[in-house]
């Protein structure tokens, strides 16, 4: 059985690593396909998110308003 991205159902290959999952939802997702931010699941004091959190579209768009994503956050 071949591991694939759970939004491009690409199979996984040397250039196309699936090294994530979705921590919404557990989607395995690879490096084009993964969506980052620093997310307030991670902040429990209620300050400001430093950690970020992989997430697929669907769960970055069910969970998140476009304010909690960050510009620019570098892709790890």
């Amino acid at each position: 059985m071949t591991w694939e991205c759970a939004e491009c159902h690409a199979p996984e290959a040397q250039r196309n690593r699936l090294d994530a999952v979705c921590h919404h939802c557990g989607k395995l997702l690879c490096r084009q396909d993964r969506r980052l931010i620093a997310d307030a699941a991670f902040d429990p004091a209620g300050g400001q998110a430093n950690q970020t959190a992989v997430h697929c579209r669907a769960c970055l768009r069910r969970h998140h308003t476009p304010i909690d994503i960050p510009l620019g956050l570098p892709d790890q």
